[in-house]
């Protein structure tokens, strides 16, 4: 049953890199937006590969497990901008 909701937010956050890609697509200051949030979720990301000992203590998780969220929202990232170039 927890597969079944880690591949719900899996597609939930595909789902939302695209629409956040469309959004962009919009205009030269929604672009620019997209572009800041985007931003600051890079560097969020990047701190938690850089304090995740620390960050799995602080949440009560295994480094294991926090690793897997940071990579699968990676490949959401990744996703949600495939689908933003190719469309």
């Amino acid at each position: 049953m927890r597969a079944m909701y880690l591949a719900n937010y899996f597609v939930a956050g595909c789902i939302a890199f695209s629409l956040l890609g469309w959004v962009a697509s919009l205009h030269p200051y929604a672009f620019r937006a997209v572009l800041s949030l985007l931003a600051a979720i890079a560097i969020t990301w990047g701190l938690s590969w850089l304090l995740d000992f620390s960050l799995s203590k602080l949440l009560k998780i295994s480094v294991a497990d926090l690793q897997a969220l940071l990579i699968s929202g990676l490949a959401m990232l990744l996703i949600g901008l495939g689908v933003f170039l190719c469309t």
